[in-house]
């Protein structure tokens, strides 16, 4: 069954009546992807860390209805899971979960020293183990999922 949907200009909205989140969706790479998906006619859910003003900015620019931002730092499973709840609260399910939040910092090859223990430490709290504390907090609200991806 196909869950298509035509736009006014005739276009297809494959993504229709789905509900994606998006980590790290307020900028660069993550509000391309949020914008993708709002075209494809899913409901987005953007996350962010710390700049509600550049996710709502954003999510005014986005087509369709029922989008909404909301602060989740993915370094804090206890806000990951408040999120989940309220993700389950008003959709039920989730239909794709885009782990896009990361986190880096340009060091030279030639400069390991540069590369010190905090900036690893946050590079693994952050795109390690917040991706799979998204995968994990998240992985029931997909298993109700429509094709969940």
């Amino acid at each position: 069954m196909s869950h298509d949907r035509p736009l006014a200009d005739g276009a297809l909205r494959p993504l229709h009546e789905r509900v994606a989140l998006v980590t790290g969706g307020g900028g660069g790479i993550g509000a391309g992807i949020c914008k993708a998906l709002a075209d494809a006619g899913a409901t987005v859910i953007i996350t962010y860390n710390q700049d509600a003003a550049k996710a709502d900015a954003l999510l005014a620019t986005l087509p369709g209805e029922g989008h909404w931002s909301v602060a989740m730092p993915v370094e804090k499973s206890d806000r990951i899971a408040d999120v989940a709840a309220t993700v389950a609260q008003q959709h039920g399910r989730l239909d794709i979960l885009v782990n896009n939040a990361g986190v880096t910092r340009f060091v030279p090859m030639d400069d390991l020293d540069a590369l010190d223990d905090a900036l690893i430490d946050r590079i693994f709290r952050v795109n390690w183990r917040g991706t799979f504390a998204c995968a994990r907090a998240f992985r029931p609200l997909l298993a109700r999922g429509k094709q969940p991806i």
